[in-house]
């Protein structure tokens, strides 16, 4: 067992002792052993009756509860023993606030919709290819879909330093695809030769062309989670029928275009990205961002509440109800300390690898 030398504030001044410590052992009633040794000795920590022990080590407090190895502890520095005032414990308050990356999500699609709406002009120059409303509604989700997608899978990529090209392609491809596939299977539908039934039809298929993008969308961001997934085709769902009943009002077609498409952009954008980062049980946000193009420049990586995610060369995950830090192989460089072992984290700021960020717990939602 590896030796530590011991700090300890007296009425006499500091002084300093030898203990070994158990790597494998919670840390507390070590501890709590090393201070009967040292009051047999006739050592006694200077404080008040009402005070608290503190144990430090590396400059930062110690959890008793913790193994030393979980702690990144090793003998090159002192543990510390202390007697402070005794704190009053309050219970970490959740964060509620809605994490920035939904808001970026929607401002993607709605950009991804702007584009296609700008784009549809071109199609009095498909008149020969297009000669039916429903071939023209096809097109339309196809390219309306796609660009959504891409949008929004890249300011997901932007926002986690991931591949945008890789991005660009699986969004076009998923929700484009997905899309015009939903469109057609409702232009078969029966009864598309009367008025009533095509604008049946044509409702169903932009509700279901919304549910199903923001399905495939959200699968290809995040790990599969049940729950999740009917929260993003319910929203989608919803964000499709909304533009489809818009899409169809009489009068300026242009106009209710231009919002049919805004609303479904947004929409999807928000289905497909919001409940991974509502339902995150932490999420780590770069710091130190510049105040201009913030939705360019937001990085921000929502933590699971199984598995992990990468963060450099470290992986996050959430462990017993707590953020964990698992360094690289090579060992990681946080708040100033070198960390070999895995490590709690506190919610607030984090130095790491020569990035600042930012933890925020969310508590369960």
């Amino acid at each position: 067992m590896p030796s530590y030398l011991f700090e300890l504030a007296t009425e006499k001044g500091t002084e300093r002792y030898p203990f070994t410590l158990d790597d494998d052992r919670a840390l507390g009633p070590q501890v709590t052993q090393v201070l009967e040794e040292l009051r047999q000795r006739g050592v006694v920590l200077r404080g008040g009756r009402d005070d608290e022990l503190a144990v430090r080590w590396g400059g930062r407090e110690l959890d008793l509860a913790l193994r030393p190895a979980d702690q990144g502890m090793a003998p090159a520095a002192p543990v510390e023993l202390r007697m402070r005032e005794r704190v009053v414990s309050q219970a970490v308050v959740a964060d509620r606030r809605v994490p920035r990356g939904v808001f970026a999500s929607l401002v993607w699609g709605y950009a991804g919709a702007f584009l296609a709406w700008l784009l549809t002009g071109l199609r009095a120059d498909i008149g020969g290819i297009v000669s039916s409303y429903a071939r023209l509604d096809v097109m339309t989700m196809l390219l309306l879909g796609g660009l959504v997608g891409t949008a929004v899978l890249v300011g997901g990529a932007l926002r986690r330093r991931g591949s945008v090209a890789v991005a660009a392609l699986a969004g076009f491809l998923l929700s484009g695809g997905g899309a015009a596939l939903v469109a057609a299977g409702a232009a078969l539908l029966p009864g598309m030769v009367s008025l009533r039934g095509f604008v049946v039809a044509r409702e169903l298929g932009w509700a279901l062309a919304g549910g199903v993008s923001a399905v495939l969308l959200s699968v290809y961001a995040g790990i599969p989670d049940a729950r999740r997934s009917s929260e993003s085709l319910v929203l989608g769902l919803l964000a499709g029928a909304v533009a489809g009943i818009v899409f169809a009002l009489p009068g300026p077609s242009e106009l209710w275009q231009a919002l049919a498409f805004l609303v479904y952009g947004s929409g999807v954008g928000v289905a497909s990205a919001g409940p991974e980062l509502w339902h995150a049980a932490a999420i780590v946000e770069a710091s130190g961002r510049p105040r201009v193009g913030r939705i360019l420049a937001l990085r921000e990586w929502p933590v699971p509440r199984t598995g992990a995610v990468g963060l450099g060369t470290s992986r996050l995950a959430w462990q017993d109800g707590r953020l964990a830090l698992h360094p690289g192989p090579s060992g990681a460089s946080m708040n100033g300390q070198q960390v070999a072992q895995a490590i709690y984290l506190p919610a607030g700021p984090l130095a790491l690898d020569g990035e600042t960020y930012r933890i925020r717990v969310q508590g369960d939602r």
